[in-house]
């Protein structure tokens, strides 16, 4: 009697139906793995500095809506600032420490402590990275007082004591602009310069360049720069068409 052969084509099909099931399974799951391992984890810190701000400004808000001044000695931001300088001091070198940093200081500001802001930035070192958010706090200062003589000379010192590029030509970039609020034009035009020179293709030169030609050309009883442009109809029209009239520039844009 012939003996009947499984047919194998029909037999391994279970099988091989098994394998692609679990191929599946183990690609889901090395899938998972990998996503796990990419996703990032959440940065507790950050999260539990940016609590400690959002409190600082509900406090600051009812201390404002009570009547309270900016000087006055129960200002919370005073309270707050030194919390947050004291979490900079437990934990240096983290993203939620330049944060914390950052805001200490913005904090002082708020509360006119002028002195106590200068002494803790002078605190930091060269390359702290709170430095680059740390320039518009000090200019902030130095506008509501009027004195920009401790910006320059901090920036001053920076631009030269600092590795990080980009400190370096942000310190070389506030000292043009506190000298031209200063109405200094001359000192400003040549730190603006030399941001453009010495740090070109950083977002600073680009900015130093229009500040530059502001200088140079819109400047209040200079003539107007000429210009040419063809309006929406088509027609031409340009500056030195309208000489001896009173014209008025508006400026807009759409972003």
């Amino acid at each position: 009697m012939r003996r009947r052969t499984p047919d194998r084509s029909f037999g391994n099909s279970g099988s091989l139906l098994g394998l692609g099931l679990g191929w599946a399974l183990l690609l889901s799951l090395t899938a998972l793995t990998v996503n796990a391992q990419n996703t990032p984890a959440p940065d507790t810190e950050t999260d539990r500095v940016q609590a400690m701000i959002s409190q600082a400004k509900k406090d600051a808000e009812q201390f404002s809506k009570a009547g309270g001044k900016p000087g006055d000695a129960n200002n919370p931001n005073l309270k707050w600032s030194a919390t947050l300088w004291q979490y900079r001091e437990k934990h240096p070198g983290t993203p939620a420490t330049v944060i914390a940093t950052i805001e200490a200081l913005r904090l002082l500001n708020r509360a006119d402590r002028l002195s106590e802001l200068r002494e803790k930035a002078d605190a930091l070192k060269p390359d702290d990275a709170a430095w680059k958010q740390v320039f518009y706090v000090l200019m902030s200062a130095a506008s509501k007082s009027k004195d920009y003589s401790y910006l320059i000379s901090k920036a001053e010192a920076l631009a030269q004591a600092a590795t990080d590029r980009d400190i370096k030509a942000q310190a070389r970039f506030n000292i043009g602009d506190a000298y031209w609020r200063t109405k200094d034009n001359d000192r400003a035009r040549k730190a603006f310069q030399a941001v453009v020179t010495e740090y070109p293709g950083t977002k600073y030169a680009e900015e130093a360049e229009g500040n530059l030609r502001e200088i140079e050309f819109l400047n209040l009883g200079q003539p107007a720069p000429e210009f040419a442009r063809t309006t929406l109809k088509g027609e031409p029209i340009s500056l030195a068409g309208f000489k001896g009239k009173v014209l008025v520039l508006k400026f807009w844009g759409t972003y």
